[in-house]
């Protein structure tokens, strides 16, 4: 196991593990907004930067990327990483100043929204979560960027409606500004989908990507079971034949 310094204090690390996992595990806090533990270490937001190297010199890496050796040194603290850290902050308040999650972290690092800028107020940072969610986690790459430079986006294919969302809404839970909308349509009740038909609950949309699902209900006990796009992925991914069974999970025995 290799034995790393952070801010001078000497820890055994895993191996194979990350500056912000062994920073984690030893509860020094590092600023994040891409990062999430269920997914592959991305490295967009540049907030989790740390000052690393061996010995007299060292350098600006991201935390969640860079993976410990024998020797390492790590500094969370210094002048050099803060000015990273605030640099990157601000460009995230020009349009993002009023995202809860945004302004969090500005407070944390003490950054002020630079008013020479008029903020949009887009609550998307281009984290990259929902399209890492949707691939690694769902298997589906419904989604992805679409764009360049300022104007870049993440968008369902050609910002139409998605074929391949299953409306499992796991962009949703990941999404760590709000920027992933979902509707939860109630029973009875009607809702238009974004350029799209209207749709009766119990169903749900996903806004963004502009798709709609009826929601399987249990034939026992009349709860929510899934939206109809999971069963028809599980049906897909499992060669499945006959439908997935519509009984909720308190009811099978």
């Amino acid at each position: 196991m290799p034995k790393i310094k952070i801010n001078g204090k000497e820890i055994e690390a895993k191996e194979g593990s990350t500056i912000l996992d062994v920073a984690k595990s030893e509860g020094i806090d590092i600023p994040t907004l891409c990062h999430h533990e269920a997914l592959k270490p991305y490295g967009g937001c540049r907030l989790c930067v740390v000052e690393a190297g061996d010995g007299n010199s060292s350098r600006v890496v991201s935390s969640c990327q860079y993976v410990v050796h024998d020797g390492l040194h790590v500094q969370t603290e210094t002048p050099r990483v803060h000015s990273v850290r605030k640099l990157v902050m601000g460009l995230l308040l020009i349009d993002a100043s009023d995202i809860p999650a945004v302004k969090e972290k500005a407070e944390e690092l003490g950054v002020k929204r630079n008013t020479r800028f008029v903020p949009d107020n887009e609550p998307c940072i281009l984290c990259g979560r929902c399209i890492r969610a949707c691939r690694e986690i769902v298997g589906v790459s419904a989604i992805d960027y679409a764009g360049r430079g300022y104007g870049r986006k993440v968008a369902a294919p050609y910002f139409k409606k998605s074929e391949a969302c299953i409306g499992c809404g796991t962009c949703f839970y990941v999404c760590p500004t709000g920027a992933v909308v979902m509707h939860e349509v109630p029973e009875g009740a009607k809702m238009k989908v974004p350029e799209g038909d209207e749709i009766t609950g119990p169903a749900r949309i996903m806004e963004n990507w502009k798709a709609g699902f009826n929601m399987q209900i249990c034939k026992k006990c009349g709860r929510t079971v899934e939206p109809s796009g999971v069963a028809a992925h599980i049906n897909k991914t499992a060669g499945k034949d006959k439908p997935v069974e519509d009984i909720c999970f308190m009811c099978r025995e």
